[in-house]
């Protein structure tokens, strides 16, 4: 692996942070991780190496450490377990643009557009910055909770800030699982993708399908996101959606 190409791992208000940068004045991914899920940061790379060998891109990573409180827009009742979800992510998302972004400008003044993205429920959060503030072009939302208690009454009384494309992708058997509350995830992302198309705000929109369950492969989903965010920006078109699979 090419030194040049490194995580640079630093501390932004009290927050550990990564920045992987490849080439100069290409968009930013601000991308919420969990930093205990072993090596996801390296797989996201080698997935974006392989599908981006030429790209001009940074991601800008940050740690969430209390996953259900710190990236969920209100509370909410467990989807399993007894670990409810705590309604903490204004306050991320007031870091994000009071903190990270403004350190992102200084330290990187040629620097392309700005973009959300994450998976599970990093994913719904970086679609949900859309909807709370015009910080960012666009999101990669990749196997979104979007099944979370309230986010479709929340999408039907509220839209999108300013202009966006937004990457929206699940896989075709998140649907199938057991847990109720979970199911709905299929629909809710269809109608999203719905509501998405119908908005004037968004620029592009389109909803991939990849094979496979929730755990399948997250590096890759996300790293597809990134390819497309970057090849909408170089050709202007707008993509349909890709048909849903029940592989494995």
């Amino acid at each position: 692996m090419s030194r040049e190409y490194l995580w640079n791992i630093i501390q932004i208000s009290g927050r550990a942070c990564r920045i992987l940068r490849r080439g100069n004045g290409g968009p930013v991914f601000f991308w919420a991780f969990f930093p205990h899920e072993g090596n996801e940061a390296e797989n996201l790379q080698k997935a974006l190496e392989e599908l981006l060998p030429e790209g001009n891109y940074a991601i800008a990573a940050f740690q969430v450490e209390d996953w259900n409180r710190e990236l969920s827009p209100w509370e909410a009742p467990a989807a399993f377990g007894t670990e409810r979800f705590g309604g903490g992510a204004s306050n991320t998302l007031r870091w994000l643009g009071d903190d990270y972004l403004p350190w992102i400008r200084g330290h990187y003044p040629d620097c392309g557009k700005f973009y959300t993205m994450g998976y599970s429920l990093a994913g719904l959060f970086s679609l949900w910055s859309l909807y709370e503030t015009g910080c960012f072009d666009g999101a990669v939302c990749c196997s979104g909770s979007l099944w979370i208690d309230g986010w479709d009454a929340y999408v039907s009384k509220n839209r999108i800030t300013s202009s966006a494309d937004v990457y929206l992708s699940l896989g075709g058997r998140e649907e199938k699982t057991k847990n109720a509350m979970m199911a709905r995830v299929g629909d809710r992302t269809r109608q999203q993708e719905r509501i998405l198309r119908s908005d004037p705000r968004i620029r592009r929109c389109v909803l991939e399908w990849n094979a496979g369950g929730h755990f399948a492969d997250s590096g890759k989903r996300l790293a597809k996101g990134v390819s497309w965010i970057i090849s909408q920006q170089s050709n202007g078109k707008v993509r349909e959606s890709v048909p849903g699979t029940d592989e494995e």
